[in-house]
């Protein structure tokens, strides 16, 4: 990202449009609602810690907060769906009032990337979607970036019983490969910029072509906000970043609850 510029010198002129608020605080928000934090009432002194741990020149300050992570008693759901992006949306806030660097806040989405693995290893479901239930498609266009907001639905959703089968950067040719050789009830793309409209268009009109036109595509990210007409410009069914009604529009009524036990 940005190839040939020093991660700390990044331009703040980018905003919300191109740097850590569009790839990782932005389009988290949006997959996994906003409101939902609030509603949850986050204990805000182990949001501040998790903050400074996750940013910390030191990675012995992130082994010494993990303790607490299992002493607060927070379940790996609340975690993932919560508190994960919530430290995302921060860290964002943070880089653009020039209170991280860009440097920082990268080292802070990688770690938070590697805790959303750990604490989410009991979730995945088959890759290949060889398994019983609904299976889905994740697929994020070649350019973008926001790979923590793709777990923290991934992970989600698996979580939900579904099986997801998460593809990134992946070219056209080999995404229908992938999805000519396998049955998914559905595939999802995030994009998050006017600037991935026309990539997404040719996975979408891939997505298609390789599953005979049987398969359902919804789009959602961030884009929905910087862009009036989502749908015709990706040929995509339908566009939303609310999950529920992405998967009732494909025929997969799952359940909401997706509380786990404490990590």
């Amino acid at each position: 990202m940005h190839h040939g510029m020093p991660l700390g010198t990044m331009p703040r002129s980018e905003g919300a449009t191109g740097g850590v608020t569009q790839f990782a605080a932005e389009v988290v928000a949006r997959l996994v609602q906003r409101d939902l934090a609030e509603e949850a009432g986050l204990r805000e002194s182990f949001v501040d810690r998790f903050v400074a741990a996750v940013t910390a020149t030191d990675p012995e300050d992130l082994e010494q907060f993990k303790p607490e992570l299992r002493r607060a008693r927070i379940s790996a759901a609340s975690l993932a769906d919560l508190y994960i992006p919530e430290v995302a949306r921060r860290l964002g806030r943070a880089w653009e009032t020039d209170c991280l660097s860009f440097a920082n806040v990268t080292m802070g989405v990688a770690r938070l990337q590697a805790i959303l693995r750990e604490i989410g290893s009991a979730w995945a479901a088959d890759r290949e979607g060889a398994v019983d239930g609904p299976m889905l498609l994740l697929v994020l266009p070649t350019g973008e970036q926001h790979t923590l907001g793709a777990m923290v639905l991934a992970g989600r959703l698996r979580r939900m019983g579904v099986s997801v089968s998460m593809r990134i950067a992946p070219s056209a040719q080999e995404l229908g490969h992938f999805v000519a050789e396998r049955a998914f009830d559905g595939a999802l793309v995030s994009i998050a910029c006017n600037d991935r409209l026309e990539t997404c268009s040719k996975l979408v009109k891939t997505l298609k072509e390789s599953s005979k036109g049987g398969l359902r595509v919804v789009v959602g990210g961030a884009i929905l906000d910087a862009s009036d007409d989502v749908m015709r410009a990706t040929g995509a069914d339908l566009v939303t970043n609310d999950i529920f009604r992405a998967l009732d529009f494909m025929g997969l009524p799952v359940g909401r609850n997706t509380e786990t036990e404490p990590v």
